[in-house]
């Protein structure tokens, strides 16, 4: 697509370990990172401060909500940067560091498809992904 360069700043590495992985653990890593109750982590979603849900099954066979599993070390949390509440999650931080609620995330299309993405009324550079394009934009953040 003429005018924007994409840099796919994450590889797969061939062994099980997808770029959403790596793009977690750079997106926890910027300036304007936090945690928000409803993002999910590889131990289970975040319900509030400083709790996670675990949704178990009861002896009868029925899920049900433990929200009592206290987090005690933050620094091994990644966030599951396909699940959607957790993408929601990001896109309501990037807007609110932007300063901005109309913030949107879109895709950039062609006649070919969907060739990345972009937050509409930020600076930030381009995604490869939904996802990518969010984490570029709260790095970008002023």
């Amino acid at each position: 697509m003429e005018g924007f360069t994409f840099r796919l700043r994450f590889a797969f590495n061939g062994e099980g370990n997808t770029m959403n992985e790596d793009l977690a653990r750079h997106a926890v890593a910027c300036r304007h990172w936090r945690w928000l109750p409803g993002m999910l982590t590889q131990h289970g979603r975040i319900c509030g401060a400083g709790y996670l849900v675990s949704d178990d099954i009861d002896e009868g066979g029925q899920p049900f909500v433990d929200c009592t599993d206290t987090i005690d070390d933050w620094s091994n949390l990644t966030p599951d940067l396909t699940d959607p509440a957790t993408l929601g999650c990001l896109l309501a931080l990037v807007r609110e560091v932007w300063g901005c609620d109309w913030l949107t995330c879109q895709p950039l299309l062609t006649a070919g498809g969907v060739h990345g993405w972009r937050v509409v009324g930020t600076s930030a550079r381009p995604g490869h992904t939904e996802a990518d394009a969010l984490v570029a934009a709260l790095e970008a953040a002023p």
